[in-house]
C-alpha cells in the first residue's frame, strides 16, 4: 500500500530546469521507490491579517529569536500559516520529506503535529555569500550557528555532498550523504548523448551554467579571463550557455567565445555532443554540483578546479586544476571518453530504508 507523505521543496524538480530541480526530482523518484508518495507543501499568500496572527503567535509558541520587522513577523506567519494547514489535512504517514531546510518554521510546526522529519539540504544556505539568517538577519558565523540548530530538529539528515556531511557530523549531528545521480527523466537523455558522442568528433569547448546564480556567474567570468589570456593558443571555439550567460558578452572579447544564452534541450544536446570537454569553475561555492556527474554520465570529460571538484574528486573523468597554468595544461591533452558513472546504490538503499522506517513509525 502507498503511504502519502508531505513534501517541501522550493524547486518542481523538472526535468529541464537546474539544478536545485534536477535534486528534487532525484528525491521525489526515491520517495517513489520506497512505496511512498510526494504530497508537496506550496507556499502560497495568507491574508496580511492571517499572517501576523499567525507571526506573533508562531514566535512566542515556539521561543524563536527573531531581528524585530513586520516583514520576518509576517514570513515566520506566513509559513507557520500554511504548515499548519496542510500537517491538520493530511490523511497518511506523519513523515516530512524537508528539502527547503531555509524555512526554519517547518521542524517546529512537524514536531508539534508528531511528525518524523527527513532532512536533505541541497546544501549549508548560511554558506552562501552574503546570506543572512530569515529569522535574526545576522551574518557568518551567527548565521551558521542558526542554521545547525534548526537542522538539527530533524529525525535524520541526508547531505548532497561529503564537506558539509562532514561539517554536520563536527558539529554533533549524525548526517549521511545521498549524492547526485540523476532520475530515469534526465537519465535517458545523457544516455543518448553518450550513444550519439561514439559517432561525432569533438572540436569544441563547453560551459554551461545558470548565470543568474551569483557564484556561478562570478566563476564563469574569471575563468573566462583565464581562456582570454590564452585564447591566442586555443584550435577551437569556446561555447558558453545557459540561463543569462548573454550579459557576459562584456567578457567575451575574442570571437572563439560563443554566447548562446538560454537554449532548449535539442540544442544543449547539440552542444553536448560536440564538446571535447566541459569547463567547470568556481570562485566559491557550497553544496555539489549536479552537472558534474551528468556529464560523466553523458561521456564528456570534465575540466574543473578543485573548489568545484568537492565530492567528485575520485570520479572518472574528472581532471581538476588549482591555477590558470594547470587548467592551460589541460585544455591540450588528449582526453579519453569517463566510464561510465556508477550509481550510489548504497546510498540510495540508506535513504529509501530511513524513510521507510520513519514512516512506519509515525503512522
Amino acid at each position: 500500500m502507498i503511504k502519502a507523505i508531505l513534501h517541501n521543496s522550493k524547486f518542481a524538480g523538472i526535468p529541464n530546469g537546474d539544478g536545485g530541480h534536477r535534486r528534487t526530482a532525484q528525491i521525489k523518484e526515491l520517495v517513489n521507490l520506497s512505496g511512498s508518495e510526494a504530497n508537496d507543501i506550496k507556499i502560497t499568500p495568507v491574508p496580511k491579517l492571517d499572517k501576523y496572527i499567525s507571526g506573533i503567535n508562531c514566535i512566542a509558541k515556539y521561543k524563536l529569536k527573531i531581528f524585530p520587522s513586520y516583514k520576518v513577523i509576517g514570513d515566520c506567519g506566513q509559513k507557520y500559516h500554511i504548515y499548519h494547514k496542510y500537517l491538520t489535512e493530511h490523511q497518511g504517514a506523519k513523515a516530512l520529506v524537508w528539502e527547503a531546510t531555509e524555512n526554519y518554521i517547518a521542524p517546529y510546526v512537524a514536531k508539534q503535529f508528531g511528525f518524523k522529519i527527513l532532512a536533505l539540504p541541497h546544501n549549508i544556505e548560511s554558506l552562501v555569500t552574503d546570506h543572512a539568517d530569515p529569522l535574526t538577519r545576522k551574518y557568518l558565523p551567527d548565521s551558521l550557528e542558526s542554521e545547525i540548530y534548526h537542522l538539527a530538529k530533524a529525525d535524520a539528515i541526508f547531505c548532497i555532498s561529503r564537506e558539509e556531511q562532514w561539517l554536520l557530523k563536527l558539529r554533533g549531528i549524525n548526517a549521511d550523504f545521498l549524492p547526485y545521480y540523476p532520475p530515469k527523466s534526465i537519465l535517458s537523455n545523457l544516455l543518448e548523448i553518450r550513444q550519439s558522442r561514439k559517432n561525432s568528433q569533438p572540436r569544441r569547448f563547453l560551459i554551461v551554467g545558470t548565470a543568474e546564480n551569483p557564484p556561478t556567474r562570478l566563476g564563469m567570468i574569471e575563468q573566462i579571463q583565464w581562456l582570454s589570456e590564452i585564447e591566442t593558443l586555443l584550435d577551437c571555439e569556446v561555447d558558453i550557455a545557459g540561463y543569462g550567460t548573454e550579459k557576459l558578452q562584456e567578457y567575451c572579447k575574442s570571437p572563439k567565445f560563443i554566447l548562446h544564452g538560454a537554449v532548449e534541450q535539442k540544442k544543449l544536446n547539440h552542444l553536448l555532443i560536440n564538446a571535447k570537454a566541459v569547463l567547470v569553475h568556481q570562485k566559491a561555492g557550497v553544496g555539489a554540483l549536479t552537472r558534474i556527474p551528468e556529464m560523466i554520465i553523458a561521456g564528456i570529460p570534465v575540466i574543473a578546479n578543485s573548489n568545484t571538484c568537492r565530492s567528485a574528486f575520485d570520479y572518472p573523468g574528472i581532471y581538476c586544476y588549482d591555477n590558470k597554468h594547470e587548467m592551460a595544461n589541460l585544455l591540450f591533452k588528449n582526453l579519453d571518453t569517463p566510464v561510465m558513472l556508477e550509481r550510489p546504490i548504497s546510498a540510495e538503499k540508506r535513504f529509501i530504508d530511513c524513510l521507510q522506517e520513519l514512516s512506519t513509525s509515525s503512522t
